[in-house]
């Protein structure tokens, strides 16, 4: 049995904090015939790392600019700073252990601030406006090139894009304006994507992470 490490989300319902993980996650993982361990302190990250497969570091609200080392844009919504440091925590601890790591959305921009690297905070407000849907484009080099050889369109849900690479990173996907939409690790373990493929009816990052990446 293959188990996947999922980082869990935090909300403020009805005056209490709620951890959770978002359902389509759960679905994709489980289709597979994954289970699912989730992490929501650093007090089970021992035992994660013991019994887990993988991490999936998935979507989220935006990063503090506590860890941006700049000012917060107006336009962001971000969680209260302990929240990054746990995420920080397990992505350092995964990666020291040589675990296969799928980042979504900001999870993918966690692993670049990771990395020492750059985000632009709010691309409405730096030259680019995201459409819901639009077309990426996988660089030659990439392990998505095998899964899509030509130009393939994804959701859109962020505001945020990877700015300049993290030590060990390379761009795997960009879009037509040239943002970075997908990286890799040169370790050949390490996958992350700005969309949301576990919302796509025809995603192959899944599959192909869970199935290949993490054989």
């Amino acid at each position: 049995m293959k188990i996947l490490a999922v980082l869990m989300r935090i909300e403020r319902l009805d005056n209490a904090w709620k951890w959770f993980i978002n359902k389509p996650y759960i679905h994709c993982v489980e289709a597979l015939g994954w289970t699912i361990y989730p992490i929501c302190s650093t007090s089970c990250l021992s035992a994660a790392l013991t019994v887990c497969d993988a991490l999936l570091l998935p979507g989220g609200y935006d990063i503090s600019g506590y860890y941006l080392k700049e000012a917060r844009n107006e336009h962001c919504t971000t969680y209260e700073q302990p929240m990054d440091h746990l995420e920080f925590q397990v992505i350092d601890a995964f990666m020291k252990h040589e675990k296969p790591i799928l980042g979504i959305c900001r999870g993918m921009q966690t692993l670049n601030v990771y990395a020492k690297g750059s985000l632009l905070q709010h691309i409405d407000t730096q030259t680019h406006a995201p459409q819901h849907r639009h077309m990426v484009h996988s660089s030659s080099r990439s392990m998505l090139k095998q899964l899509y050889p030509h130009s393939f369109s994804v959701n859109s849900y962020h505001h945020q894009v990877v700015g300049r690479l993290g030590e060990g990173f390379f761009t795997s996907a960009f879009s037509e304006e040239n943002y970075v939409e997908a990286m890799e690790h040169e370790n050949g373990r390490i996958l992350a994507v700005q969309w949301h493929p576990e919302l796509l009816e025809d995603d192959q990052i899944f599959p192909y992470f869970l199935d290949v990446v993490c054989a």
